[in-house]
């Protein structure tokens, strides 16, 4: 049994680890101050799943150059764009102890947004036969909350329902009066996250 659950956590680091986005130009700022500007890409995770694959990128300065691996200990930000494109930022954000992933950052404020891009993996059910059940991945969204006074980032999107995501919120945002009476109005969806945190940073600072 031990055996057979080893095989799969090393396929899953294996998995994880080789499952990256596509080289983009971006600039790395280091926590010295240092940028550079290269090519980088990002590793994705499996759904619900930040405690197994690196949380390190892969960064070259061009196509042909030797590959390094950077991290949370020496990175600050990494940016996509420049002053002719909309720049999205990057950040690394403490999920648990000891355990930083890098997201975007969507919000910044006294409450941050961060996303970031996973694999959840779905069944598609055979209607004639079970044996030809099959498991797909997918990339969807998932969003992150985290307070200038927070140590580790909550997630949010991981809440089944909007009457549960409503609870969740409403505990979270509590300090806020007009939050709390938008969330029990229903002002405020899963789909409305952007709104909520924007408000809350605006009414609520």
């Amino acid at each position: 049994m031990f055996k057979k659950i080893t095989v799969i956590l090393t396929l899953l680091c294996l998995w994880s680890s080789n499952a990256q986005f596509e080289w983009t130009p971006a600039k790395v700022i280091l926590k010295t101050g240092e940028s550079f500007r290269g090519l980088v890409k990002f590793p994705k995770h499996l759904s619900g799943i930040v405690t197994i694959g690196s949380s390190k990128f892969k960064f070259k300065k061009n196509r042909k150059s030797k590959v390094k691996k950077l991290g949370h200990d020496t990175v600050y930000e990494v940016i996509f764009g420049d002053e002719d494109f909309t720049t999205v930022h990057f950040k690394y954000v403490p999920v648990r102890k000891n355990r930083f992933i890098l997201m975007e950052e969507i919000i910044y404020g006294r409450v941050s947004l961060f996303a970031r891009t996973i694999h959840r993996a779905e069944t598609e059910h055979s209607p004639i036969d079970s044996e030809f059940d099959r498991t797909v991945y997918n990339d969807v969204t998932d969003y992150y909350f985290l307070r200038d006074t927070e140590n580790t980032a909550i997630h949010i999107t991981d809440v089944p329902t909007n009457s549960m995501f409503i609870r969740v919120a409403k505990k979270y945002f509590a300090d806020c009066e007009k939050i709390v009476g938008y969330l029990e109005d229903e002002l405020y969806t899963l789909n409305d996250l952007v709104e909520l945190v924007e408000d809350y940073n605006l009414l609520c600072d």
